[in-house]
Formats: C-alpha cells, structure tokens, sequence
C-alpha cells in the first residue's frame, strides 16, 4: 500500500519523465534493501541474545548445583552422625574421670577423623554430647570453656531441625585462624533409646570453599547468596556491604524471594526489566542462590552487526545509484524519441516511422507504434462492426458482476493478510478469488449446475467478508438433492451484493445474510434474506414498479422483449441509474426473462425492522433437459 502511494505521488509530480524514472528506481531497489537489512539485524540480535541468555541459564543452573551440592552433603554429614550407632554410645557414656573422658573423646575423634580424607572441601566435623564429650574430625584444637553453655550450642540443641549460621569469622568449636570466614550447620542428636537430646552434632564449611565455586560461575555477572531475611551471605565480586550496594537493590531480593518461594532444588528466571536473574532454593537451608546478569550485557554483541549491516547498505545504495541511473538513459533515450514522434502525429504527420535497434521491450513498442499508423484506416473501418459486436456481448458482460474494485480488494486484502502472517487466511482468499474466477468463466458455457452456483456464492460471500473486516455474517443452504439441476451462472451474487451494500443493520447488531436454494411448485428458488432495517415502503414500492414496467409486458415496442432484443446492449430502463442498488436486481431479471420468459424472474419483499428478502424463480432443469431460451418462445 506504501509503495502504492509513492508510485502514485511520483507520478503525479511536475518531475520529467527520466528523473522520475531514476527515483522510482532508486526507491524500489533501497526499500527492500532496508527491509532485509532490518529484518536481518533483528534475527541475528534476537539470536544472539536468545543463546547468550541459554548460556548465562545453564552456567548460573551449574554453579547453583555445586553450591547445592556442597551445603547438602555438610547437611547430609550432620544428619548421617545423629544416627550413627558408635557416636550414640560415645555420647550415652558417663566419665569417672578427666584421664578416661580424654581417652573417650580421643577414640571418638578418630571415628570422625576419616571424613576429612575424602571432604576436603569441609572443614570439619564435630558432636558435643551433654555429658560433656567432645569429637572432632580435624586435627585443630577445641575452644576452652563449656560449650554447653554456648549461646550457639543452645540454639541447635533447643531446635527440631537442621540450623545454618551465616558466615562468621573463626569457628565456633575449634581454634582456627582468625581470618577464616566459615558458615555452620547444626543439628540435635537424639538418644534412640530416650528420644531425648544428648547432644549437638556440626559441621563447618569455609566460606573460601563456597566463594570460589561462585567466583568464576559468571564473568559478566554476580552470583549471590541469599539468606530467608533477604541479607546477601556471599557474593561472587567479594562486595561486603549492605544488600541495596552493587547493583543488587532490595527490589530485586525480594522478586527473587518470592518467585523462589520455597520449592527447592529447581531453577527459575525470575522477571525482571533491567537484569537476567536465574534463582533457586537451596536444600535444607531456605537460602537462595542467584545469578544476576545485566540484559545490556546479553545485546552488546549486536553493535558489531549493526556497523556491518550499515556499511552493507550504504555500498548497495551507491550501487544502486549508479546502475539506476545506466538505465533511466537507456530507457529515457528511446521514449523521447517516441514523444517527438507522438507529436509529429498529433500534428497531423502520419510518415513518421521509428526505427528500433534493439528487441526489448522499447523496441517492440516502437515497432507497434508503426503498426498502429499503419493500421489507423483499417481500424476506423472497423469501428461500426466492433460496436455492433460488443452491443451484443454486453449482455454477457453483465451477468460477470466482477467489477475492477473487486478484484483490486481482493488482491488488497490478501497482500495485507501475508504482511500480517496470516498465511492460512491468505491461502483460503486466494483459493476461494481463483474458484470464483473459475465458474465466473465456466469454459465460455451460459448455463451450470446448482452446485456450481452454490460454491460460487459461497466463494463470493467468503471473499466479500474478508475485504469488509467480517462486517456481516451469512448462511447458505441448499439441499444436495438440487445440486445436479441446471441454472443461468451468477444468479445469487448480484443479489448479495446489494444486501451487503444497502442493508442497514439493526442496532447493535451485524447484518445477517441468509442464502437459500429450494424446490417449489416444479420450480427452483434461489432467495438471499438480510436481517436488517428493511426498506421503506415507499421505497419498495418504487423499487417494484421499476422492476414491473423494465418489460412493459411481454409485447413488442418500447420496453417490450422485442426492443430489448434490438437493443440489448443499451443497459437499464431510465429510473435505473448505473449506481442504483437496483442496477444489479434489474441485470438480474432481464436475463431471467431472457432465457426463460416473462413468467420467471424476480420477487422483492421487505418489512421495517426485520429485513428484506429478494427471490428470483426459475425453471426446474436437470443436465438432460432441453434448455429452451424465453426469447425463443
């Protein structure tokens, strides 16, 4: 439609013809340029931020699976020990002495002592029992003091399930050096046989452990852990500040809070405008780890195909510069030699002859300029006999009813249709355009079958819907049992056309067309009925009187069939003006009493508020009947 209208605005400038030329040409070879060049850079953006996003998923979902893993397996270590049938003896036991709880807590040491040989990245194991006891897994020292009076050993031993400490420098139970950074786990121990606690068992993870797996996860991004109160524990650029600092807003924890939820051990993107964010929660823990990447990250790839589209481009629009203007002067150089000519004739010279040197198209043309000056008398002496020939063909004209327009918005709508993706629904146009097309012609036969009418209304209905934005709705039927009888071709769509053109609809409502075809009285009846406003009744009226004084009876003279005979290419009776919604409905039912007589042709009622029914009867006629035309009679 655009490029219509630049044509159109080109053609209609002061601008000489080889100028006008040049532009054209130079406008049809950029737009498509532009197009693809657009759609290209779109796709390839598109791409590349669709894989650069898979990526970022799968390498975010892989770090989360370590961190999962290794804080699951310190759970799993705890919870393995509450269990464990010598570490429960050791922590029933009652001491006599210092020497023979210092012996106990040795030979409980080297239980665990095997779990630091094969979990290198846990840094140590220990229970605490209420009678005092105490085993590690690790060859450092415990804390001096009681540490059954430790607020943290109260807080596991009070609690029914596994407790996770945030990150804290040094351990709670053994001396380490002070710059270690660890988080704990603790869980109760209960004693099988009183199912009461009779001690803690814990588990120490350096934070060094996890901030190296989270380190190298994202380099264009941060991977952070996230408490259940929405505090950052660690985070893969080593920042140590408050939650709302390096880019990761308060905002943003608590999407991320919420879109996790607590379903754990499975990754979600969490919605969010300026940043990529994978998130999921951890284990046993209520933590949330994730990875957050900034989307201007995931389309700087982009900026390097668009300099190579831009410069793609510009190469192809000088070339087309170039090449356009090579061929408006081979084109402008034989058509001005043809103006001169035009005005030599015009001016009354008729011996002017071109003389063409190539065989294109421009040649051809100036070859037939030549054949039309020497042909000009023979064509005048043909004038009378040429007229008299499409008076007689006009008749035939007529019962087409495909107008320019039509075809013209038809072709509109299915070009719109393809633009818009609707591809199935440009399929179905252009299948039910050609069907249309094909009984409009019917090889050159006058009459066809029921069926074939049937189809051609449905196709012209279909099509007619389309164009209009399905501003009506409609209905055919027909019985197949009639579907073998025979029928003048292009009956039906004249009388839709003038529904769908004049029927006014009731309010709030669309206007309905109803199609039926019918057997009564040894006839057949082919009606279309809308549902609308109706007709006034003056108007009907006028619109009947018309349709009765078309023949002026069935005797000869003016109006008569006699003279419609002789004159059949003079179109409707005055009254019918060529824009009349009656035009159609008189073509309509000149043809019928054509072909059939004065005794078949066209019914017309109609009632305010309800709608208006136009029915046309015609003999009954199957394929073997004799067709015997009315002004045979």
């Amino acid at each position: 439609m655009r490029l219509r209208l630049i044509d159109d605005y080109i053609m209609k400038t002061s601008l000489s013809f080889r100028r006008k030329l040049l532009l054209s040409l130079v406008t049809l070879s950029c737009i498509p340029v532009l197009l693809v060049g657009i759609a290209a850079y779109r796709l390839y953006t598109r791409f590349i931020f669709d894989m650069t996003e898979k990526t970022s998923i799968e390498t975010i979902d892989l770090v989360c699976d370590d961190i999962d893993s290794l804080l699951n397996d310190a759970w799993s270590l705890c919870d393995l020990l509450t269990g464990d049938i010598i570490m429960q003896k050791y922590l029933r036991m009652q001491f006599p002495s210092i020497r023979e709880q210092y012996s106990n807590d040795l030979a409980g040491s080297m239980e665990l002592a095997s779990i630091s040989t094969y979990r290198k990245d846990i840094f140590g194991v220990y229970m605490i029992g209420q009678n005092g006891g105490c085993y590690k897994s690790s060859y450092y020292s415990f804390k001096s003091g009681d540490m059954r009076e430790t607020a943290w050993y109260r807080t596991i031993a009070k609690s029914r399930e596994a407790i996770w400490f945030p990150p804290h420098e040094g351990s709670f139970i053994v001396r380490s050096s002070i710059s270690d950074r660890f988080i704990t786990v603790g869980q109760p121990v209960m004693d099988k046989a009183s199912g009461l606690v009779n001690g803690i068992v814990a588990a120490d993870i350096r934070e060094e452990a996890i901030t190296q797996k989270i380190r190298h996860g994202l380099r264009n991004g941060v991977i952070c852990i996230i408490d259940q109160n929405g505090d950052i524990l660690f985070r893969s650029d080593g920042v140590r500040e408050p939650q709302n600092s390096g880019g990761v807003s308060g905002e943003l924890i608590s999407h991320i809070l919420d879109a996790t939820g607590t379903e754990v051990g499975k990754s979600i993107v969490v919605p969010d405008q300026q940043c990529l964010v994978v998130s999921r929660t951890l284990r046993n823990s209520n933590w949330r780890i994730a990875g957050i990447i900034d989307r201007g990250f995931l389309t700087q790839n982009s900026r390097d195909i668009t300099r190579i589209v831009m410069l793609v481009l510009l190469i192809v629009l000088f070339s087309s510069l170039y090449v356009a203007m090579l061929i408006s002067q081979s084109v402008y150089r034989p058509v001005q030699v043809l103006c001169r000519m035009m005005e030599n004739v015009e001016n009354g010279d008729f011996s002017v002859r071109y003389r063409a040197p190539f065989t294109d198209e421009l040649g051809r043309l100036g070859r037939n300029f030549n054949q039309m000056l020497e042909r000009t008398q023979e064509l005048i002496s043909q004038i009378y006999e040429e007229q008299r020939k499409l008076k007689n063909s006009e008749l035939k004209a007529l019962q087409a009813q495909i107008q320019p327009h039509f075809l013209h918005n038809s072709l509109d709508s299915v070009m719109w249709l393809l633009r818009m993706d609707k591809n199935q629904d440009a399929e179905k146009m252009l299948r039910e355009l050609s069907n249309l097309f094909k009984i409009s012609l019917s090889k050159g036969n006058e009459i066809i079958t029921i069926r074939e009418e049937f189809q051609h209304i449905s196709s012209y209905l279909f099509i007619t819907n389309m164009i209009y934005s399905r501003k009506f709705e409609y209905a055919i039927e027909c019985d197949p049992a009639l579907y073998s009888y025979r029928t003048l071709k292009l009956l039906l769509q004249p009388l839709a056309e003038n529904a769908i053109a004049h029927a006014v609809p009731l309010p709030g409502q669309k206007v309905f067309i109803q199609v039926s075809i019918y057997e009564e009285a040894h006839c057949l009846v082919l009606a279309v009925q809308d549902i609308s406003r109706g007709m006034e009744p003056e108007k009907l009226a006028e619109l009947r009187r018309q349709l009765a004084d078309e023949w002026g009876g069935d005797k000869p003279g003016p109006g008569g069939r006699a003279d419609l005979e002789q004159d059949s290419g003079a179109g409707p009776r005055p009254g019918f003006q060529k824009r009349d919604s009656g035009y159609g409905l008189y073509n309509v039912n000149q043809r019928i009493h054509i072909y059939y007589g004065g005794s078949y042709g066209l019914t017309i009622t109609s009632e305010p508020d309800f709608g208006t029914e136009v029915s046309l009867r015609i003999p009954r006629q199957k394929g073997d009947d004799p067709l015997v035309p009315g002004n045979a009679l």
